[in-house]
């Protein structure tokens, strides 16, 4: 039986059987406001807090500061586990491959849990879906290599307003969720008349 990682999110280790597939790599999937990134947070706090894991956050996206600030508003302060836990932002017109950047930049602090954000935003500048397919395909080879369970995050397409996602489709190209080990789908659901997260 594969051995798993508690990702120490309240209630979602129960309905994965415990955790995440130690070294999988896992795409997370959701519209904008679902909480992507606030799941990605807790995933390496709770990782460094509760069970002495090295994380890294790899953002293309967010500046560390609002990564820390965004964190604080929920009781997460990752400057209480800045050895254990580094947020890297790296505007995309500054690397020219995300692979070269893991072996490069992330190797020598040997995390055991690693965040990218975002996956859209590093497929984005290919021509077409060959290229985009490489691209993924070397991230999560490098991955693999780095002997760490990662999160790759990818906004997914949505329709008629914030976190409404179109059904069946979990990726902005729609190859994503097909190169990585599990699917993670965050969105809004109508449960008794309100709208809620699920």
């Amino acid at each position: 039986m594969a051995e798993r990682i508690k990702t120490g999110i309240p209630g979602f280790d129960q309905i994965i059987q415990g955790g995440l597939i130690r070294n999988s790599v896992n795409l997370l999937s959701g519209g904008t406001g679902t909480g992507k990134t606030i799941f990605c947070l807790q995933f390496l706090f709770n990782g460094a807090k509760e069970f002495n894991e090295k994380g890294v956050y790899l953002s293309f996206e967010e500046s560390v500061e609002d990564l820390k600030s965004d964190a604080a508003e929920l009781g997460l302060n990752f400057d209480s586990v800045a050895n254990k836990v580094k947020i890297i932002h790296i505007p995309l017109h500054n690397i020219t491959s995300v692979s070269s950047l893991l072996k490069d930049e992330i190797s020598e602090f040997k995390p055991k849990r690693l965040v990218i954000d975002s996956l859209s935003a590093i497929a984005m500048p290919m021509e077409d879906d060959f290229e985009r397919r490489k691209e993924i395909n070397m991230v999560k080879e490098a991955l693999k290599n780095m002997d760490c369970t990662s999160i790759l995050v990818s906004e997914a397409p949505s329709e008629g307003g914030m976190g409404t996602e179109s059904i069946g489709e979990f990726s902005r190209f729609g190859i994503e969720e097909f190169m990585c080990d599990s699917l993670i789908v965050l969105y809004y659901a109508g449960i008794g008349g309100e709208s809620d997260r699920a």
